[in-house]
């Protein structure tokens, strides 16, 4: 049987279209970031974490390294999904993204910052306060979402309105949304538009075009692909 051809990955810098995304979702919900300094790359040939596929992560670059590019951190998409990814979906995780930057601060709470004069930036861990934030805003736009919240019910330890104070707005370009009797954005209305899940899937036979179907068993077996963002 011949060997499979092991997929390519490598790095691309993302066109302007979504360095403005990013900026609208900065304006709107972290402008705490006055002017963010971000480099935005794809990473091309699957991304995945335990198993998990990885949509979007901040890098905080060492000192040389943001001097030499003149930028604080590197946000990492993955471009296998983000092509197939609606509006909203991006929206999503652009913002989900941008909470795992947070500033540098002394014991008084003052923000540490550069020798030339820019905040020093920190990379903080998921935050529930921040993710509940999130999905106020955008909806479960993920069934992992949809699933936590549903487990919260569960147990209760929160309730929808908890979580979800109102229904979110509709989402750009026309596109209409299915809202749940809890007020829940569940599903975007686009007969060409895949559902994350679908999109990640998607992503992965096209990466590994020889195993593109596999049983549980097959993917308990399988190695999980790194997540170094280097």
């Amino acid at each position: 049987m011949a060997k499979k051809a092991k997929t390519e990955k490598f790095h691309t810098e993302a066109e302007s279209t979504v360095y403005d995304l990013l900026q609208e979702v900065v304006e709107k919900h972290h402008d705490h970031f006055e002017e963010p300094r971000f480099l935005i790359l794809f990473k091309h040939g699957g991304w995945a974490s335990k198993g998990r596929t990885v949509f979007a992560k901040f890098k905080v670059l060492a000192d040389d390294l943001r001097r030499t590019l003149k930028k604080e951190a590197i946000l990492y998409l993955n471009c296998d999904v983000w092509r197939k990814m609606s509006e909203p979906q991006k929206r999503y995780f652009l913002d989900e993204a941008l909470y795992g930057l947070d500033f540098k601060t002394n014991a008084q709470g003052d923000t540490l910052m550069h020798a030339d004069g820019y905040p020093l930036l920190k990379s903080v861990p998921p935050d529930v306060e921040a993710y509940i934030d999130v999905i106020r805003r955008h909806g479960a736009i993920a069934e992992d979402v949809k699933r936590l919240m549903k487990g919260l019910q569960d147990v209760s330890q929160m309730s929808i309105e908890d979580v979800k104070e109102e229904p979110p707005a509709p989402p750009h370009d026309g596109l209409k949304v299915v809202v749940g009797a809890n007020g829940v954005v569940e599903t975007v209305e686009d007969k060409n538009q895949l559902t994350l899940e679908e999109a990640a899937a998607a992503a992965e036979a096209a990466n590994d075009p020889m195993n593109a179907i596999k049983t549980d068993d097959d993917n308990k077996a399988g190695s999980h692909e790194d997540d170094d963002l280097v």
